[in-house]
């Protein structure tokens, strides 16, 4: 047991010492914050605590460097800081993590550089509705206390490598993070866009139980679909020629079965991204070229 534990410590130990090198803190009173280094000159950190200027960063070398806003996404609670040309930091590694799957959580501040706290993986949810302020698709919960001044740093798995970024507070008593594939995937959006408009179609909707006919025409695949029951004047809905009556049954690929799994298909492309549909009408199966409004 003794060796076991000892090697445990010794692989958590190079864990963190991975973990650290894309690990970067933001002078911020009356406490820290942390953030994480995604490539070049680019940090990803949680917008909420962050002001739009006066930004200092604190980096991995002991290094202070300006930044500047690059981009906030209000959903997922991230903005992108930008440090300036001639910064060509590495991109750091990533992985997937499931429940159970330990993980590490990371900080770094000016007196005592990078603290860390071990948690577990005790959920790995979809669809956390943040009231009239959207939709996140997917994320994490871990069982352990943040550490103060954690927040906005990374989670990282028992090699070091980055699996998601601290965000949110506590929700129903767990800590919350954006998995690191969104969390990325929104990054590229904000450097493209500079904001992420929160995804419309122009639509209304009920889940409905496909009729045997309806059901045969997606090869069986699926029982229920979406009935449009209204369509908005100017919409992106209307613009693909998307009726009343149509029932939508696949998105993008993704068999489509209620309106949850919609708003989280059109969330995790983005506003502005082309899609195909499916709809069945009068009985045939129709593919639609659409692409998703913004809001």
């Amino acid at each position: 047991m003794a060796n076991a534990l000892k090697e445990l410590s010794g692989a958590l130990r190079e864990a963190v010492r991975r973990a650290g090198a894309y690990t970067v803190g933001l002078e911020r009173e009356p406490y820290a914050v942390s953030g994480v280094l995604i490539g070049a000159d680019r940090v990803l950190t949680a917008s909420h605590l962050v002001p739009d200027e006066g930004i200092t960063v604190l980096m991995p070398d002991g290094k202070k460097l300006d930044a500047k806003v690059g981009g906030r996404d209000p959903v997922h609670d991230l903005v992108l800081l930008r440090l300036g040309a001639g910064i060509k930091a590495a991109a750091p590694a990533t992985a997937v993590v499931e429940l159970g799957d330990l993980v590490v959580s990371l900080k770094r501040d000016t007196f005592d550089g990078i603290n860390a706290s071990l948690g577990m993986v005790s959920a790995v949810g979809a669809k956390l509705r943040l009231g009239r302020a959207g939709v996140v698709e997917r994320y994490l919960q871990t069982d352990s206390d943040r550490l103060t001044g954690s927040t906005g740093g990374p989670l990282a798995d028992a090699e070091g490598a980055l699996v998601g970024i601290q965000v949110f507070n506590r929700r129903m008593g767990a800590e919350i993070a954006i998995p690191a594939d969104l969390a990325l995937a929104r990054a590229r959006l904000l450097e493209e866009k500079g904001s992420v408009p929160r995804p419309y179609l122009g639509l209304r909707s009920q889940s409905v139980t496909l009729s045997r006919a309806a059901a045969d025409s997606v090869k069986g695949r699926q029982e229920r679909g979406l009935l449009l029951v209204w369509i908005e004047a100017g919409s992106a809905a209307e613009r693909a020629g998307l009726e009343v009556g149509d029932i939508l049954v696949g998105f993008a690929g993704t068999p489509v079965k209620d309106h949850e799994q919609l708003v989280s298909s059109m969330a995790e492309r983005g506003a502005g991204a082309a899609v195909e549909v499916e709809v069945i009408r009068g009985g045939a199966l129709r593919t639609v070229s659409l692409s998703i409004g913004g809001a």
